[in-house]
């Protein structure tokens, strides 16, 4: 088995268990006759929270050691030692699980208080507090050499040759060979490349990749993204709010709610991808159609991808269900992407279900027992 298909599995046996308890804990009313009702004070709420998110934690650990630790490791992709893994590992899932507690709680109160239109204003409000700390996270981990600072000049020179206006490019430390950087912010979007490309990819190379998320930027696409996973999640929230045994006045109706949310999640799973690979193939289209050369977007998705899972050919049916990054093969259409597109949404939409206590955010293939990759899942 290819290490790209191991994650896949593992992949699955993280969602999957998931959604099963959740759908499980719908049918057999655990929330109702486990948990507190209405009457419920907030020392005991935050017990019962925090104690869910251990849970969690316990259930996710033997398929985070295997995508974080074994796998890497059996298949050659991580050299890192068990200490490293689990010092970086046992401070994410911190975070996370911290986050998730302070975000239950919120919706709790203010859902007694004011009701859904309440929690929807905490939901809008956590997903940007996620976004935040993300942001003042990496500004953290930004790499200010003057190696880096002059590589960085040079690729962004031989971007705008192009006529394609660059936004603020910036490279982070990072320790995951799969990290791969991103785009991040709304109102002045920022590229982020990881240090270890500058050393590892030729400046053509990653002046395409730069090429590519300036024009994800300039041609809507990257907010278009953001948009519909902000949208996504906040419409998921209101839905999964009204359904039976969910709401915002006890820590029973709240979890009825997530784990109502844990299925709406699991169905942007499905749907959304399409959508990230549509906009990754139009970008492609684009490229080609400035002057940046076919061989040069395949040679530089390629090397991205060894960098990743390795997995240049993928059948049609794997690729639409589970990757939102179209393989290699298919890189370069012939033709012009027909519907919306919009970048990242599918990931994106991950990242931000934080809000919602989004169980799956952390347990897909890509991410699966990296935490570097929890807040910024791989993206083109």
């Amino acid at each position: 088995m290819s290490y790209a298909r191991a994650r896949l599995w593992l992949g699955i046996s993280g969602v999957g268990s998931l959604v099963v308890l959740s759908a499980l804990a719908l049918t057999l009313g655990w929330p109702e006759r486990l948990l507190v009702g209405s009457d419920g004070d907030s020392v005991s709420s935050m017990r019962q929270f925090a104690g869910l998110v251990v849970i969690l934690a316990l259930w996710l650990f033997p398929l985070d050691f295997l995508g974080g630790y074994y796998l890497p490791h059996r298949y050659r992709r991580s050299f890192s030692s068990f200490r490293g893994w689990f010092s970086r590992y046992i401070a994410g899932v911190a975070v996370h699980s911290g986050l998730f507690v302070v975000f239950a709680m919120l919706l709790l109160v203010t859902g007694r208080l004011t009701g859904v239109a309440g929690g929807l204003a905490v939901v809008v409000v956590a997903m940007f507090a996620c976004l935040l700390i993300r942001n003042l996270r990496l500004e953290f981990k930004a790499v200010s050499t003057r190696g880096t600072r002059q590589k960085l000049k040079a690729i962004r020179r031989t971007v705008e040759e192009r006529g394609i206006r660059v936004p603020r490019l910036f490279a982070v430390r990072h320790s995951d060979n799969g990290y791969t950087g991103g785009i991040v912010g709304l109102l002045s979007p920022r590229i982020v490349i990881p240090r270890r490309w500058l050393n590892s990819l030729t400046i053509e190379q990653l002046s395409t990749v730069v090429a590519r998320r300036s024009l994800a930027i300039e041609n809507g696409s990257y907010i278009r993204g953001m948009l519909l996973a902000a949208c996504w999640n906040i419409a998921g929230f209101v839905i999964c709010c009204s359904l039976p045994g969910a709401g915002l006045l006890s820590v029973a109706s709240l979890v009825t709610t997530f784990c109502w949310f844990t299925l709406w999640s699991f169905v942007g799973l499905l749907i959304l991808p399409t959508l990230s690979r549509r906009a990754t193939l139009s970008i492609d289209i684009s490229l080609n159609e400035i002057g940046v050369q076919p061989d040069l977007i395949r040679q530089t998705a390629a090397s991205l991808d060894r960098m990743q899972d390795h997995e240049p050919h993928r059948s049609g049916a794997i690729e639409t269900i589970f990757h939102p990054l179209p393989s290699v093969s298919r890189r370069l259409p012939v033709k012009p992407i027909a519907g919306l597109n919009a970048w990242n949404a599918a990931r994106a939409t991950l990242y931000l279900s934080w809000a919602c206590f989004g169980i799956l955010s952390r347990a897909v293939h890509c991410n699966i027992g990296r935490p570097e990759l929890w807040d910024m899942l791989p993206t083109d």
